[in-house]
């Protein structure tokens, strides 16, 4: 049996004061955070439906901890924040779709009226528009974490 050698240093590299190590075999390179792990239970909601009520309530305890670094609060508040107001655009879609369904209810044998499908599609162009933003804040949120870095402005509404 023969036995592969170990990979050469980089002279260049090795010289260098405080240069990282290199990762081991079969690494990724990427450590799951407490924020990432957040970001994924939100993305995974879309599969499972209830994983973003567990990233927020982990999200509420991780930001009390005193173990927890600066930069993971500004992700603790984001994802908070991303919840509250994902939840309520939700339930005010929820409402509007639902009374969509109640005010065009047809009086008689009638086709539907046209505020029927503008309101339907409507509702359903929300949801996508929704989801994009929901999508977004995580997908940015993993990114910064996966660096370390805070979100720059935790406390908005946008991207």
């Amino acid at each position: 049996m023969t036995e592969t050698p170990e990979p050469q240093a980089d002279p260049q590299h090795s010289s260098q004061a405080g240069a990282n190590p290199e990762p081991r075999r079969g690494s990724t390179g990427v450590t799951l955070s407490r924020p990432m792990i957040i970001a994924l239970l939100y993305l995974l909601n879309f599969a499972a439906g209830f994983t973003v009520i567990v990233g927020v309530v982990l999200a509420y305890i991780w930001r009390r901890d005193e173990a927890s670094l600066e930069w993971e609060h500004t992700h603790f508040t984001y994802h908070i924040r991303t919840f509250w107001v994902g939840f309520v655009l939700f339930i005010a879609s929820m409402v509007l779709f639902f009374g969509t369904f109640i005010f065009s209810i047809p009086q008689g044998s009638g086709p539907p009226r046209p505020f029927f499908f503008i309101a339907f599609f409507g509702t359903f162009f929300g949801w996508l528009l929704m989801a994009g933003w929901f999508t977004v804040r995580c997908i940015l949120s993993l990114v910064k974490a996966a660096d370390g870095k805070p979100m720059e402005r935790p406390e908005a509404w946008l991207v």
